[in-house]
């Protein structure tokens, strides 16, 4: 068969690894070589032939795009299948997938240009270690993904159905704790204006994310970086400071403020241990049932007349004390515990939502229909399934 018999039904492109700054990325590519060499080349190999030239499975090297161009690696995996490495950080790996757009391609999910077809749950944990962005959550995902939760449905499904409840509800008890394997817990620092939120996300940081200025006023707006705490992937949020505001403007962002703290796992409310405590943050406090107390400013006199209402941890943006302790008190309270090694547990909203269903089916005793959702955890819907009680 000719390479021009083997061209694919239409050009796609996927990134492979993980988005994020890493040493390589890598970028898979559906599409006949013409598309890198055509009108004019999207690659320039350094031994000077056009990509049409060179053979199957040889790793070329050579430069990217025109101007200051991007180093990477180019090999063809089959005629139709072309494997671009580059650097990993975002722009390269952006430039790149930009000027194959601009070619034809279109966006695919990296398991439709792996030439392998997999059962659901096998991509699912393969995808979710892709995705990992710590050492500890990779270990965990690791885990599913050398078969530990395929395993454990298997044997759910083996025991006799009275004996399924149980071993459901103790893949549900990790559901959230899963989920948040790949999208970090949501962290919310929210107070009155000029208590020192973004100074102190910027000590829990550890770089300036938050810009500061020393004259009061308010943050317009929620800003939010990744970080990890023990291990776990958190997403802090510096948001306006909570008061009766002055102008639209300022009404918009502490309305962005309440709403990002309402879908925050933890809401962390700072106030300035340098002055005494007011009645409005008091109400906050009352207002915010899954909260941790900062109390800022530790290395300014004392202003409090009385303790803060609940437990507090005291710290200093400024001098940087306290902020172990805050950051261990966040971590405990996010992961109050984790899974010891071992322990299967759904990795993606699809397993968790089909384990309920067959919870759900299993109460009302639909046994076929539970039967029917757990091997939709690990082989996909079939064709004929009707989902009964089906819970989303």
């Amino acid at each position: 068969m000719s390479e021009s018999d083997e061209q694919p039904a239409c050009a796609l492109v996927s990134v492979l690894t993980p988005v994020g700054r890493s040493a390589v990325a890598v970028v898979r590519v559906q599409a006949g070589p013409e598309i890198f060499d055509q009108p004019t080349p999207l690659f320039t190999a350094a031994n000077g032939r056009p990509l049409a030239q060179q053979s199957v499975n040889r790793l070329c090297y050579g430069r990217w795009g025109h101007g200051p161009g991007e180093d990477v690696v180019v090999c063809r995996i089959t005629p139709t299948l072309t494997e671009v490495s580059c650097h990993g950080g975002l722009s390269a790996v952006a430039r790149i997938v930009r000027d194959l757009k601009d070619r034809g391609c279109r966006d695919a999910d990296g398991r439709s240009l792996s030439g392998v077809a997999e059962p659901p749950l096998q991509a699912e944990c393969r995808d979710a270690l892709t995705r990992a962005t710590t050492l500890r959550t990779a270990a965990i995902l690791l885990e599913q993904n050398s078969g530990l939760l395929e395993q454990s449905i298997n044997a759910t499904l083996g025991k006799p159905a009275d004996e399924w409840a149980d071993r459901i509800d103790a893949l549900l008890e990790w559901a959230d704790f899963g989920i948040h394997l790949t999208h970090p817990w949501r962290v919310s620092l929210v107070g009155v204006p000029n208590v020192g939120k973004s100074s102190l996300m910027n000590a829990l940081l550890g770089y300036g994310r938050s810009i500061v200025f020393a004259e009061p006023g308010t943050t317009r707006d929620v800003v939010t970086a990744v970080t990890a705490f023990d291990g776990w992937p958190v997403e802090l949020s510096d948001t306006a400071g909570l008061r009766t505001a002055a102008n639209p403007i300022e009404a918009e962002g502490v309305s962005r403020a309440q709403r990002q703290s309402a879908a925050a796992d933890l809401t962390i409310v700072v106030l300035d241990r340098s002055r005494p405590v007011m009645d409005e943050e008091r109400r906050l406090i009352a207002e915010v049932p899954r909260s941790l107390i900062a109390a800022n400013k530790s290395d300014l006199p004392a202003g409090w007349r009385d303790e803060a209402p609940g437990a507090c941890v005291h710290v200093s943006a400024a001098t940087g004390e306290g902020i172990a302790d805050l950051i261990d008190r966040i971590a405990a309270m996010l992961v109050p515990a984790a899974p010891s090694s071992g322990t299967a547990l759904p990795v993606t909203r699809r397993q968790v939502a089909c384990l309920r269903s067959a919870a759900a089916a299993l109460e009302s005793g639909n046994i076929d229909a539970a039967r029917a959702h757990l091997r939709e955890i690990v082989h996909g819907e079939e064709p004929s399934q009707k989902h009964p009680g089906r819970v989303e």
